[in-house]
């Protein structure tokens, strides 16, 4: 899929380090509302495990969306959200989706999602967002999702969010 100069595919082991560099521009630590760090070998699991995609600008990484095994769930947080929520049986974790700054309101995140719908057909996907994140909670709604849980962890409010492949 391109989206003008854009190209978005599912994510390979090569676009690995691309992840890592955006994700860590955007975690708690440097401003921005990713939650925790994105570890190498869990990133390398993963993206052999299950479709993850990237979007690619001169073959830079501009933005991914991962998706993860229920099983592969060792964050305290997404252990809470599975409590309030399990989801269906074959359902996965959606997340996290990141989309570099100077690229951001071009539609990169939708087509992400898309393409990600389109690798994974007919599977329910869940995911949490931070309760004051009104951005990414406009964005996720405008992709159709829909709330189904709140929960708090570590002091933090979140929503559940879900969505039919």
């Amino acid at each position: 899929m391109y989206l003008d100069d854009v190209v978005i595919e599912r994510a390979s082991l090569s676009d690995v380090d691309g992840i890592l560099k955006l994700s860590e521009a955007n975690d708690a630590e440097h401003g921005g509302m990713l939650l925790g760090r994105l570890e190498r070998e869990a990133v390398v699991m993963t993206i052999s495990d299950l479709p993850s995609v990237v979007a690619r600008k001169d073959r830079q990484v501009v933005g991914f969306l991962l998706s993860w095994q229920k099983t592969a769930a060792k964050l305290p947080t997404v252990r809470a959200m599975l409590q309030v929520y399990p989801g269906t049986k074959d359902a996965y974790l959606y997340g996290p989706i990141c989309v570099d700054e100077t690229m951001r309101g071009r539609g990169i995140a939708g087509a992400m999602f898309a393409k990600l719908r389109n690798l994974l057909p007919e599977r329910e996907g869940i995911l949490f967002i931070k309760a004051n994140n009104e951005p990414s909670l406009q964005a996720h709604r405008k992709m159709g999702m829909c709330k189904v849980a709140e929960f708090t962890a570590q002091g933090t409010d979140f929503l559940v969010f879900a969505y039919n492949g």
